[in-house]
């Protein structure tokens, strides 16, 4: 059971955010077009069970609409959990979300404290942060610190 089930989403919406991606080294973006959510995850079991149940609830898709969408996900997530984050599930999930939210990103910690594919590089650029190797745990470290501080500032 993951930290986040069985609770109110409206309790539980950052927790995934706030995460030390250190230790939840499992990464995704999404956003609706004006907001961003990072959030950052144990295992592929519980990035894959977030992107069913709870997501599609941050972009505020709700009743029977909530219904299908997680009908047409399901497909796509259970090849996500089989296969892990390819490209082309990513592609797929977006074709069901689009006009709703799109997932931007997903990957590592360590690509993405890298900046070692275009979205990650980008992401870091615009939030002022500097590329780190992931092995080094103080660069580590300062860098997760400056994206849980992120997240504390949207929020307030």
């Amino acid at each position: 059971m993951h930290a986040w089930e069985g609770q109110s989403f409206s309790d539980i919406r950052l927790i995934t955010q706030r995460r030390d991606p250190r230790r939840f080294q499992l990464g995704c973006a999404t956003s609706d077009g004006t907001h961003t959510a990072l959030q950052w995850f144990r295992n592929m079991p519980e990035i894959s069970q977030w992107l069913r149940r709870m997501e599609p609830q941050r972009w505020a898709i709700r009743g029977s609409a909530l219904i299908a969408i997680k009908a047409e996900l399901e497909p796509i997530l259970t090849r996500v959990d089989v296969y892990g984050l390819e490209e082309e599930s990513r592609v797929a999930h977006n074709a069901v979300t689009a006009g709703h939210y799109q997932i931007l990103w997903w990957g590592d910690f360590s690509t993405f404290a890298a900046a070692g594919d275009h979205w990650s590089d980008t992401f870091l650029s615009r939030e002022g942060l500097t590329p780190v190797n992931a092995a080094d745990n103080e660069q580590a470290k300062a860098l997760a610190e400056s994206l849980r501080a992120r997240v504390d500032a949207l929020t307030e």
